[in-house]
């Protein structure tokens, strides 16, 4: 995965601003998140920030960014120097994470679904879990376990569903962001029962799947059938729990 977001690098920050995708993404988050204003977040998966600095601006007290990827971080990095917020950056893996500290929310974007095997998964959890305080809320954005290839492959959104393979027990996905040039990346599509057994495995509550709202902005400047197979095929889900 590092290796994958090393290439990508500026590429995915070039996806958030241009493609349609984002924009529900971007509106489910602010919605999930809600005022931040006096606790503490962890973002795992940070890539560049781009989230990392959503939850600053929702009002987070302290805000901490990580990511398996050196080239991502250093890019972090370099937009927190041009624009300081107080952020700190890390490189970590979060699937064998530290006790970094006890923070009141942990978001994963698009973490859960690098894992390759169930321990991986699990360990991902774990370290979520274990940086939460009792109460705390995961908040992880994921491949829908039930998204099928044969109906769509979601390129009018920005990305590229190209291939699936079943290994094992889960599918291995070919895919790519239609950037300038285009990114390629690799991800698997879990089972909705092993996403469940990881996060109660690690200690989790109160689990919730929720998909992607589209803000009537959206269907303003895209009409709502655009959005038709966003909502018939959903590619993205959010899952969620407590400590």
């Amino acid at each position: 995965m590092a290796e994958q977001y090393d290439n990508v690098g500026n590429k995915y920050e070039q996806f958030k601003s241009s493609a349609p995708l984002p924009i529900p993404e971007r509106h489910t988050f602010l919605k999930l998140v809600g005022d931040l204003h006096g606790q503490r977040a962890l973002d795992l998966a940070c890539g560049a920030g781009y989230y990392t600095r959503l939850l600053k601006q929702q009002g987070a007290e302290t805000v901490v960014g990580v990511d398996i990827s050196p080239e991502m971080v250093a890019l972090a990095r370099q937009r927190e120097q041009e624009h300081r917020q107080g952020i700190q950056f890390q490189v970590s893996d979060a699937a064998r994470l530290s006790h970094l500290g006890d923070f009141d929310v942990v978001t994963a974007i698009y973490l859960l679904n690098y894992a390759r095997t169930r321990d991986e998964l699990l360990g991902m959890c774990r370290g979520a879990h274990t940086n939460l305080v009792d109460g705390g809320r995961f908040i992880a954005f994921t491949i829908e376990p039930a998204f099928d290839l044969a109906k769509s492959n979601w390129a009018k959104y920005g990305f590229e569903v190209r291939s699936e393979s079943l290994e094992g027990e889960r599918h291995v996905a070919q895919a790519r962001f239609l950037t300038d040039p285009p990114a390629d990346i690799e991800y698997c599509r879990w089972s909705a029962a092993t996403y469940e057994w990881a996060m109660t495995q690690a200690g989790f509550r109160q689990l919730e799947w929720r998909h992607f709202e589209i803000p009537p902005e959206a269907i303003q400047r895209f009409g709502a059938d655009f959005w038709k197979e966003y909502q018939e095929n959903p590619l993205l889900v959010v899952l969620s729990g407590r400590k």
